[in-house]
């Protein structure tokens, strides 16, 4: 027997009024989760901060940094990015609010300096409806999301793994059923 409380088909609708009160940005762990489409040069910073240190030049030296105390492995981490990516009501279709976020995404993987990159992207559901059927349904909005950076932006397609996680990784501190909880995420492939 299923325990879950029923909500309205129209529950899709809250996400932008929840992410509204919630001001621009949100540090959640490692995730920092958007409410606004960031720029494909913050995003970048965020994700490939070691792509985005620059050393000045002259026409034939380049002046490295002084040797770091730190190992080269304890250099700055790059965090993971949730974006209210929206989608119709129980489907996978992009809706026309989650472009400016997809187009920023795109532009962000076709910069000179990330052409090489890879992200893992992550579908997320709330906790409303099966786990079989939120896994299934994240999967496939992480593949919308794979198909349109390819189809708009020619990333290909081998750059982009998708995953679903369905409703087993919510935000910290926040309610499973919680709409902040539908989301897509974004992750560096080292």
């Amino acid at each position: 027997m299923n325990t879950k409380p029923r909500h309205s088909p129209f529950r899709h609708l809250l996400l932008p009024l929840a992410l509204a009160a919630c001001g621009q940005t949100v540090l959640a762990g490692d995730v920092r989760l958007f409410t606004e489409p960031p720029s494909a040069d913050e995003m970048g910073k965020l994700l490939f901060p070691d792509k985005t240190e620059r050393r000045p030049k002259t026409r034939s030296l380049t002046f490295n940094a002084a040797p770091s105390a730190q190992p080269a492995e304890q250099a700055k981490e790059s965090v993971a990015i949730a974006l209210p990516i929206q989608f119709d009501f129980n489907s996978a279709k992009l809706r026309e609010e989650a472009k400016p976020f997809l187009d920023e995404i795109g532009r962000m993987l076709t910069m000179d300096q990330f052409q090489r990159e890879r992200l893992i992207i992550e579908g997320h559901t709330d906790a409303s409806g099966s786990d079989s059927y939120n896994e299934w349904l994240s999967q496939q909005r992480a593949k919308a999301v794979k198909e349109y950076l390819y189809s708009r932006f020619s990333v290909e397609p081998e750059r982009l793994q998708i995953v679903g996680r369905g409703e087993h990784t919510p935000l910290p501190d926040k309610d499973p059923f919680d709409p902040l909880n539908r989301r897509v995420e974004l992750h560096r492939v080292d």
